[in-house]
């Protein structure tokens, strides 16, 4: 028996992720300081996208009668969902440093974590270590906050 919501879905994926490689033909060529150009991002996400509708689509066609779907529980969405939407607000008053331990320790939470100070102590040293590497190792300068200046 085939899964119709799940075939439709790997479908879906691979056809988008086609579409972003034929879009991403489109980019230009990378110039002489860019050696990957703009086109790698997207080759990527088009070949994550692929495999991994093809992977739904094998399981869409698998023998045996596919599970009963369970109910959607919201608050790992809407855990997410905050973890999405805060740094739009937070980031230039606050900085990356602390956006990046609050995103962190809502990520874990979605995720099922109740160790909230734990979270956001692997936040900040994340925060503070891709802070340093790429303000100070590659010079792109992530947002420190304007209550530093």
């Amino acid at each position: 028996m085939i899964d119709r919501r799940e075939a439709a879905l790997g479908a879906f994926a691979v056809v988008l992720g086609i579409v972003v490689a034929v879009v991403a033909r489109g980019f230009p060529v990378g110039s002489m300081y860019d050696a990957l150009g703009s086109r790698l991002l997207p080759y990527i996400v088009a070949a994550g996208l692929v495999l991994t509708g093809l992977t739904i689509l094998v399981g869409a066609f698998r023998q045996g009668r596919p599970a009963e779907p369970e109910a959607l529980d919201l608050a790992p969405v809407l855990w997410i969902a905050g973890a999405l939407i805060i740094p739009i607000f937070l980031i230039r008053p606050i900085g990356w440093i602390p956006v990046a331990a609050v995103v962190f320790a809502l990520g874990a939470r979605a995720f099922g974590s109740r160790r909230t100070v734990l979270n956001l102590a692997f936040g900040l040293a994340f925060g503070i270590v891709t802070f340093v590497l790429f303000n100070y190792a590659l010079g792109l300068n992530l947002p420190a906050g304007s209550w530093i200046r």
